[in-house]
């Protein structure tokens, strides 16, 4: 289903593969390209085409911005994917497709991507989204994670939003933000506990997207987050969980552009690799309507 440029066209699509690496300070192998080789395609006039392999025609398409991590030995940022990520996906039944920061919608439309899933990460979002807006203005990254919720509305495109990604969704949709949401909490109280660790329980609302792919009104998740979603401008999304401490924990549009639009404050693509059914659930669900629009 990739999308070719016809040959008078002036965009040229290079493929290009992801590498496997070990960060300092890790215990697990990243999948990374030098911001070099990412510049390299855009400097011939092309545009990159980012995969792990070869696409198998017959597995619906995932498409993810990827994020950064910086390596000493590199003067600039490795573009970069956790692969908690790509093996969530694979998975669940998808395979995934990766978009840089430069071109977006061109990259998007040769990928031609089936849903999309907004990654967790620390980055700028828009100064306007907070209550108190900090001094970072948009990042590039910020305005990649825009681009592509403008395409996946446009194409009507499932689209899970995970940790940074739950609070891009909420901003797309007119809602608003709050940092420092950990300041003064002692270490049981926090949100910021790390990917791998059961640190609280979320009450699900019945009628959810949520509650229909887990049937569950209570589950225990993860937490790794310092900013969160506010009750603030609320009109165009719903709460469907919370944390015990009011912390919101998904949302829902009120009027989104696909049946499946969804964002999690936790990270189940962490969950799935310790075996978590439930967290490979939403996974599958996200794969399962890519399938149904095929």
């Amino acid at each position: 289903m990739t999308a070719k440029s016809c040959p008078n066209s002036i965009n040229k699509f290079r493929k290009i593969y992801l590498h496997k690496i070990t960060y300092p300070n890790d215990n697990f192998e990243s999948w990374y390209l030098t911001a070099d080789e990412v510049a390299e395609v855009y400097k011939q006039g092309e545009i990159p085409e980012i995969l792990i392999d070869e696409i198998s025609p017959s597995l619906p398409k995932i498409a993810l911005i990827l994020a950064l991590e910086k390596h000493p030995e590199r003067q600039e940022s490795d573009y970069s994917i956790h692969p908690d990520y790509v093996d969530a996906v694979l998975k669940a039944g998808g395979y995934p497709v990766f978009v840089a920061y430069d071109k977006v919608k061109e990259q998007l439309e040769n990928l031609n991507p089936d849903g999309i899933l907004l990654i967790g990460g620390d980055f700028a979002f828009p100064p306007e989204w907070y209550q108190a807006p900090p001094v970072n203005q948009t990042s590039k990254r910020a305005q990649a994670y825009l681009e592509i919720c403008t395409y996946a509305r446009e194409h009507h495109l499932p689209t899970l939003g995970i940790c940074a990604g739950h609070q891009i969704l909420a901003g797309f949709f007119n809602g608003k933000l709050r940092c420092g949401i950990n300041n003064g909490l002692t270490e049981e109280q926090s949100h910021r506990r790390g990917g791998y660790i059961l640190a609280h329980s979320v009450n699900i609302v019945r009628d959810s997207l949520l509650f229909k792919i887990l049937n569950k009104e209570k589950l225990i998740v993860n937490t790794a987050h310092n900013e969160e979603v506010t009750r603030e401008n609320l009109r165009d999304f719903k709460i469907v969980a919370t944390a015990d401490d009011g912390i919101i924990e998904a949302i829902e549009p009120y009027h989104p552009w696909h049946p499946f639009v969804l964002g999690v404050q936790w990270h189940p693509e962490r969950l799935v690799k310790l075996g978590d059914a439930d967290s490979l659930n939403i996974f599958k669900a996200l794969i399962k309507e890519c399938k149904h629009d095929r």
